[in-house]
């Protein structure tokens, strides 16, 4: 691959290119001790042949490495970009200082100290802030190893043969760092164009970095490895921005319970919910990774691959082994093992008579020895064929030389040369797993200069390949930056695409259940709901047994559901205070009773409203849809599948708000069992459509009432022609300034 070349003349700076890419950098604290940053620091600059001018500030020298060293950074020449200050937490305020007055640009604190290790390091790291502030000097750190950028050499790291390539990495861990640098330069195939160590994230945070990177055309793809948000809302957005123009993958720590804890001590970073992380970064077209070893191979595939149209693969080989884990790693990452069209299948016969598969996946093999020369017309035929969309070759390619003699050499340096062009002519990804990854054969020197990625492993290849179907899809549902659109707008007063006006009745629903310091009664809560043309099935509060006859007569030969209405009462089922299949005045009057007496003993003194008596829903399938706060995203909303699959399965998925209508589809197309929306169990398929409608008017609720705290809908039970919400509970903020 190239190195990273300077960037296009009529290219506009972002704000931190100066200080990413400085033309002058003031070494503080720099010393004549090689093991000491300070010297390290002017070293690594002068290995990676920096051109800029490195300024050694030491009042105890003349110079330093054969460069003239001044006393302080007031007495230094001409106009600084960077100053990397190599001293101890507790100078760096003075230095600050210093630099306000000579205008330096930004600073890297490479000192720990601050915010991670607790409270005291919390004010110092804030006074720092604000002093920088005050004086217009940004900072990268504190806690950080520095900053590599390869366009004009420089390396203030330390970290040595650092391989110069498009990519961009951002990381809370710099030993994280190490490990990707490393693999990129075993690998050999992509390296670094921008890397950074973010640290604590005082002033500069992780979207104002991911924003430089994406403006910036030498930047094929972003990596990144997060510990956690300074701020997530900002970050969500830049991400969809960027992702737009080019990959950006991601590694999120903190998954576990041990996890957060060890980033919180290690940047003084907050890791959120793991599944809501996971699913708001999905929603800005982020592509997260199980595995901190899988962020390279797929940052450096998705930067070469064409956009992916869907998840329809082919997999080529020589034999049936590697076919059978090549297709159970497909379906296990959620891609396709298409049908090839039987023009193409009649293609490759021609080219394999004696082949034992051509419908996919394809042996090469023949059934004798394989040979290279087959790979071009069989890749060909495939990427011709419209049933699919990308292409994996798994097995020996790479390595015939080695396999076969010497003369296997000169078909497959053509193959894989003829592989590269291929996917560039059809736009369609393709894929190499080799044996032969970790040798380093002339064949696969070859296919690298062609652009088309390999891997030892099939599963990386393959997820890879599910990514590039993940962000090529994230792409399309996040090109359309219009407001969303739901069905039946007519009835929905604050619905995009009509008004932003907040419903009259929704708001007094809230305030009169703030002014009683309680949260919505179910009643309320489905009147707020149809308020914004969420369809409720009907209901009758019988607020004595009395009302039994008159609520039998309004659902005359229906089979009824009633629960207790009781602000003091969140818990129904806990309570007792649920029957089902009441039909008639007398089965509604006896189970009033009943109902009224289990809520007495579950609380005595409850305060009950009565009882909401409303038809049983029809059979379908059982969602958890809701709203909750996340302390990083701010709300965002559930969606899983409820009933017996809650306990069993745990299948939930999270988006934030707000959410469109692709979020909202996506959302539901992203269950792990996502083969219980077309029906199980003699259930009927769902309405996804109407599923759908229903997440993006709760997210338009939740935006236009910002006192709502949680909703909660489960279940709601989901049909052909719709959906019931079965139970609504909406939890209110109290205690909130008036300004709020």
């Amino acid at each position: 691959m190239p190195e990273s070349q300077p960037r296009h003349p009529e290219q506009p700076e972002h704000y931190l290119d100066r200080i990413l890419n400085p033309r002058s950098i003031l070494i503080v604290g720099a010393s004549k001790d090689p093991v000491k940053r300070g010297n390290r620091a002017i070293q690594s600059l002068v290995s990676d042949h920096y051109t800029g001018t490195i300024i050694p500030i030491n009042p105890r020298e003349k110079e330093i490495l054969g460069f003239a060293c001044y006393p302080s950074i007031t007495d230094a020449p001409g106009e600084l970009d960077l100053a990397v200050i190599c001293t101890a937490a507790h100078t760096v305020k003075a230095v600050i200082e210093e630099c306000g007055r000579r205008k330096v640009k930004g600073a890297i604190l490479l000192a720990a100290g601050f915010s991670e290790i607790g409270e005291q390091g919390r004010i110092l790291e804030d006074e720092v802030v604000a002093l920088a502030r005050q004086h217009g000097v940004r900072l990268i750190g504190p806690n950080t190893n520095g900053m590599f950028s390869a366009r004009l050499g420089c390396n203030a790291w330390g970290l040595p043969d650092i391989p110069r390539g498009p990519l961009g990495l951002l990381s809370n861990s710099a030993n994280c760092v190490t490990s990707i640098v490393m693999q990129a330069r075993t690998h050999g195939f992509m390296g670094i164009n921008t890397m950074l160590s973010v640290g604590n994230q005082a002033d500069i945070e992780f979207h104002e970095y991911l924003e430089c990177l994406g403006e910036d055309p030498d930047v094929s793809a972003v990596m990144l490895y997060l510990e956690g948000f300074r701020n997530a809302a900002a970050f969500r957005e830049v991400a969809r921005r960027t992702t737009q123009k080019k990959p950006v993958v991601m590694y999120v720590a903190g998954r576990t319970s041990e996890g957060k804890r060890a980033a919180k001590s290690h940047s003084g970073s907050l890791a959120g919910a793991y599944a809501i992380n996971r699913g708001a970064l999905r929603q800005s077209g982020v592509t997260v990774v199980e595995r901190l070893y899988h962020l390279y191979p797929v940052a450096e595939a998705l930067s070469l691959f064409p956009p992916m149209r869907g998840r329809r693969v082919a997999v080529v080989s020589e034999g049936g082994g590697p076919l059978t884990v090549a297709a159970d790693a497909l379906v296990e990452q959620g891609l396709v093992l298409a049908q090839l069209a039987q023009r193409t299948q009649a293609r490759i016969h021609a080219v394999v008579p004696n082949a034992t598969a051509i419908d996919n996946p394809v042996d090469a093999g023949g059934g004798t020895d394989p040979r290279a020369e087959y790979y071009g017309p069989i890749v060909r035929a495939i990427l011709e064929d419209p049933a699919i969309d990308a292409v994996l070759i798994v097995g020996l390619l790479g390595g015939y030389a080695d396999r076969f003699g010497d003369q296997a050499a000169p078909a497959e340096h053509a193959v894989c040369a003829e592989l590269g062009a291929m996917m560039r002519e059809y736009g369609k990804p393709v894929i190499v797993q080799s044996h032969y990854a970790d040798v380093k054969t002339q064949s696969l020197r070859i296919l690298r200069e062609a652009g088309v990625p390999f891997q030892r492993h099939v599963e990386i290849a393959v997820q890879c390949l599910a990514c590039a179907a993940d962000a090529s899809a994230a792409r399309v549902r996040n090109a359309d930056a219009s407001a969303p659109r739901v069905r039946n707008a007519d009835r929905a007063t604050a619905i995009p695409g009509t008004t932003p006006a907040a419903s009259p009745e929704a708001v007094r629903l809230i305030d009169a259940a703030l002014a009683q310091g309680r949260d919505l009664l179910e009643t309320e809560a489905r009147d707020l709901l149809q308020a914004y043309g969420i369809a409720m099935p009907g209901h009758r509060l019988l607020r004595s047994p009395a009302d039994a006859a008159d609520a039998a007569a309004y659902f005359t030969g229906q089979r009824l559901a009633m629960k207790v209405v009781s602000a003091d009462i969140l818990h129904k089922s806990e309570a007792q205070g649920v029957l089902l299949g009441l039909q008639g005045a007398d089965a509604l009057r006896d189970g009033w009773t009943r109902i009224a007496a289990n809520a007495e003993a579950y609380h005595p003194g409850a305060r009950i409203e009565g009882m909401l008596v409303t038809p049983m829903a029809p059979r379908g399938t059982e969602f958890i849809i809701g709203i909750t706060d996340d302390p990083q995203h701010g709300p965002v909303m559930l969606f899983g599948l409820g009933g017996v699959f809650v306990e069993v399965i745990g299948d939930v998925v999270f988006r934030a708000v707000p959410l469109a209508p692709a979020d909202a589809l996506d959302m539901i197309g992203s269950l792990k069992h996502p083969s219980v929306l077309d029906g199980m169990r003699g259930a009927p398929p769902v309405d996804r459509d109407a599923l759908a409608d229903l997440l993006v008017r709760l997210s338009r609720i939740r935006e236009l009432h910002p006192l709502i705290a949680e909703i909660d809908l489960n279940p709601v039970i989901a049909f052909a022609g719709g959906q019931a919400v079965v139970d609504a509970r909406v939890v209110l903020r109290r205690n909130v300034p008036a300004n709020a």
